[in-house]
C-alpha cells in the first residue's frame, strides 16, 4: 500500500468509525432499554450527569455530539421521567440524578463496560493506551482547527 492509499484509508476510518461506534452504542442501549420508555440518547445524558453531578446543560452541549435543541429536549424528557432534576434557576442548569436516575446510571456504566470489553478485547493493554493517546491528540487537533475556523 503506497502512502496515498494509507492516507486515504486513515481518512476513511476517521470518517466512518464514529458512525460505527454510534451504531454499536445504540445497539447495546436498545438491548438494555427494551422494556423502558428510555431512548439510547437518554442513556448518554444520564451517564454524563452521573459522572459530573451538577453539570450544566451548556456543558452537556460541549461534551455530547447532539445539537443544543435536541439536548434541551432530552433533558426535559429525563426531568419528566423523574430521572434528573435541575436545581439551577433561570437559564442556569445544575443537573442531578434522582434515586431512579442513579439506578439507570449504574446500568449505563455496566452497559459501557460490556461494550468496552466486547469492542476493545481485540487490543492489548499497550494498544489501548496508544489508542487513547492518539485519540486525545486528534481530539485536541480537531478543537484547534474548529477554533481557527470560527475565527475566520
Amino acid at each position: 500500500m503506497d502512502t496515498d492509499e494509507k492516507g486515504d484509508d486513515a481518512i476513511r476510518l476517521v470518517v466512518s468509525f464514529p458512525k460505527k461506534m454510534s451504531l454499536c452504542m445504540r445497539g447495546y442501549a436498545e438491548k438494555y432499554l427494551r422494556d423502558t420508555r428510555l431512548k439510547p440518547p437518554h442513556i448518554l445524558l444520564i451517564f454524563h450527569v452521573g459522572r459530573r453531578d451538577g453539570i450544566s446543560q451548556k456543558e452537556l452541549i460541549e461534551e455530547i455530539p447532539y445539537d443544543k435543541s435536541y439536548i434541551s429536549t432530552l433533558v426535559h424528557d429525563l426531568i419528566d421521567l423523574g430521572l434528573v432534576y435541575n436545581d439551577g434557576s433561570g437559564k442556569l442548569h445544575s443537573l442531578h440524578l434522582t434515586d431512579q436516575g442513579r439506578d439507570i446510571y449504574a446500568m449505563s456504566r455496566m452497559m459501557f463496560e460490556l461494550m468496552d470489553r466486547n469492542l476493545f478485547d481485540v487490543l492489548t493493554d499497550e494498544e489501548k493506551d496508544s489508542l487513547e493517546i492518539i485519540m486525545r491528540k486528534l481530539d485536541d487537533r480537531a478543537n484547534r482547527i474548529m477554533s481557527d475556523l470560527s475565527k475566520e
